[in-house]
C-alpha cells in the first residue's frame, strides 16, 4: 500500500480571522463544514482550519484506501488508535506507534 500525506489541519484561533489572513496571504477559499471546521477549496494537498486554539504544528493526515483496515494493522504491530472521526470529507482516527508517536490515518470521502 502506497501512502502519502492526504489531509492536514491547522488548528487556530479563530476561524474567520484565519480565512482573512491565510486568503489575504495565500489567495486561499474557504467553505465552512460546521461551526468549529473550514474547509480550503483551492489548495493542491486537501486541508482545512480547526477552531482548537493556536498550534505550531499542523496535524498530517496519511491517506489510507481502507482507514479501518491500516488501524487494525496499527494495533497488531503494537500501536494503539483513538475514536474513529467521519465527516462530510472521510473518515480519520490519531494513532500512537509502538514507540508513542502520534500520527493521523484518513480514508476520503469520494469527491475530496
Amino acid at each position: 500500500m502506497a501512502v502519502q500525506l492526504g489531509y492536514y489541519t491547522l488548528s487556530v484561533g479563530d476561524l474567520d480571522r484565519a480565512a482573512a489572513f491565510y486568503g489575504a496571504l495565500f489567495g486561499w477559499e474557504f467553505k465552512r463544514e460546521h461551526e468549529t471546521y473550514l474547509h480550503v477549496t483551492n489548495t493542491a494537498v486537501p486541508m482545512g482550519f480547526t477552531s482548537g486554539g493556536p498550534s505550531s504544528q499542523p496535524e498530517l493526515y496519511y491517506s489510507v484506501d481502507d482507514v479501518d483496515a491500516a488501524a487494525e494493522q496499527v494495533r497488531k504491530l503494537g500501536g494503539s488508535t483513538g475514536e474513529m472521526l467521519e465527516s462530510k470529507s472521510g473518515r480519520g482516527c490519531t494513532c500512537t506507534d509502538d514507540q508513542g508517536t502520534v500520527i493521523s490515518l484518513w480514508q476520503s470521502a469520494p469527491g475530496f
